[in-house]
């Protein structure tokens, strides 16, 4: 951190499905005697994806929801200027096949805060085209899972921030987690920061409820431990179990394999196609203004490892390939020998 001049960075561990390492490092703002530690929370920005597809398969579980359930019928209110979008299923948008172009625009300087900013966002897509039809190739789509999250709120009937907060925060005891930045303590907020190699605070905090599935996950590593050791423990955290084990394995399986680069594989809102050292690896990462992120699980050693920046230019990547390295170092070798 220091060689590259991080503003903070905090990270976790999880070793034998327990947390063993949640610590931070720096500054929650360049200039202010404000300490990093595990507690910090920090902006995830797409690590948010992963938590909205345990939501949809919640509702999946529970027959509310069908994995090809179509677009059209889930969302009747919602248009395109290309009609193949009605026949856009749930599992399309999970792996980013459905053909949804990218947001241009998050608009984190004109954030909206009310209960239907995510839909009024929605509505607002009209004009826009379809990138291919729907299941014959991929492209990540942010767009794609603000409908995810639209479809949440619209099939349990509740906002989608309430919805994570009572199906997935609660059970799970993650008491300094919100999809609403402003009910994050203000003792324990980050600051995001850019620009290299001379750092400066970001013109504005990463935040608008039009994009709260895909992007505005607040947490820190002491929550994201639980998440992860749920994740490990096929589902479950002590006496509260947020997926069933089946649904979780389901997610975890490639839904999407390219047909040029085998390697590459997508689940259902997770990326599951690298093996490290043959070691298969269920992961997202984030990026948005000002902060980085990662999350990567390795369920058949029982081993997580995370880490968030409150800079965009904090060098995750090698940190979680250190980390993965010090954890297995036969793997590692296996790896280095590759090369």
């Amino acid at each position: 951190m220091q060689e590259s001049g991080v503003a903070g960075m905090a990270f976790g561990v999880v070793l034998d499905h327990e947390l063993v390492f949640a610590s931070g490092y720096g500054l929650r703002e360049l200039g202010e005697q404000s300490p990093i530690t595990g507690h910090s929370v920090f902006h995830w920005a797409s690590v948010s994806k992963p938590f909205v597809a345990i939501a949809v398969m919640q509702l999946v579980e529970r027959d509310q929801l069908a994995l090809d359930d179509r677009l059209g019928v889930l969302l009747p209110y919602f248009r395109m200027a290309d009609d193949r979008y009605q026949h856009i299923t749930v599992r399309q948008l999970l792996t980013h096949t459905s053909g949804m172009p990218d947001v241009e625009d998050y608009e984190w300087d004109k954030p909206q805060f009310d209960d239907e900013a995510l839909k009024r966002w929605a509505m607002a897509q009209s004009g826009a085209e379809l990138l291919f039809a729907p299941g014959t190739s991929r492209e990540y789509s942010n767009l794609g899972f603000e409908l995810l999250g639209l479809i949440v709120q619209e099939v349990s009937g509740i906002s989608f921030e309430q919805y994570m907060q009572k199906e997935i925060f609660q059970p799970l005891e993650m008491g300094e987690s919100s999809f609403v930045a402003n009910e994050i303590d203000p003792a324990l907020r980050t600051t995001g920061h850019i620009g290299t190699p001379t750092r400066r605070v970001a013109d504005a905090y990463p935040y608008n409820r039009r994009h709260a599935p895909s992007s505005t996950l607040n947490s820190n590593v002491v929550d994201m431990g639980r998440f992860a050791t749920a994740m490990l423990n096929h589902g479950a955290l002590e006496d509260a179990r947020i997926i069933g084990e089946d649904t979780l394995a389901m997610m975890w399986a490639p839904a999407w394999t390219n047909p040029e680069d085998p390697s590459r594989q997508a689940g259902l809102g997770w990326n599951v196609g690298r093996r490290w050292g043959g070691l298969q690896i269920a992961s997202h990462g984030g990026h948005d203004d000002g902060f980085r992120s990662f999350l990567a699980i390795v369920p058949e050693e029982g081993v997580a490892v995370f880490v968030a920046s409150n800079d965009d230019n904090a060098p995750v990547g090698p940190f979680i390939l250190a980390a993965l390295e010090i954890l297995f170092p036969e793997q590692a070798a296996a790896e280095a020998n590759k090369d």
